[in-house]
């Protein structure tokens, strides 16, 4: 049950904080699992832009320029987000054997072959 209808929620990568309410806010809570969670593992939507695009926390941050001062989660939480972008970016941009291979055995032929 939510505390209040109205939160800041901060991204623990740029500290950047972003207002969530009512069923939204719930939705993010139940998207982490907790509020608790949420609290600590948030990361807003420009960082996850780039995570699936393959880019290293590190390298976001300079990005988007945070301050150096905004401090960092521990590594253990910042390799289990990478790790977790990284599956889904690699699934994403390469397809499996089997897709690849539908979409070589299915393509049609020119005309001209065609009439052959």
């Amino acid at each position: 049950m939510l505390m209040s209808k109205t939160k800041k929620i901060t991204c623990i990568v740029t500290g950047k904080q972003t207002m969530y309410s009512g069923d939204f806010l719930q939705k993010k809570i139940d998207e982490y699992g907790s509020e608790e969670k949420l609290n600590k593992m948030y990361i807003c939507r420009e960082v996850k832009s780039f995570l699936k695009k393959g880019y290293k926390i590190i390298d976001i941050r300079k990005i988007l320029n945070v301050d150096e001062n905004t401090p960092l989660p521990s590594d253990d939480i910042l390799t289990a987000i990478e790790n977790e972008f990284l599956k889904v970016s690699i699934l994403k941009d390469h397809p499996t054997f089997n897709e690849a291979l539908t979409s070589f055995t299915y393509n049609k032929s020119d005309k001209d072959v065609k009439n052959l």
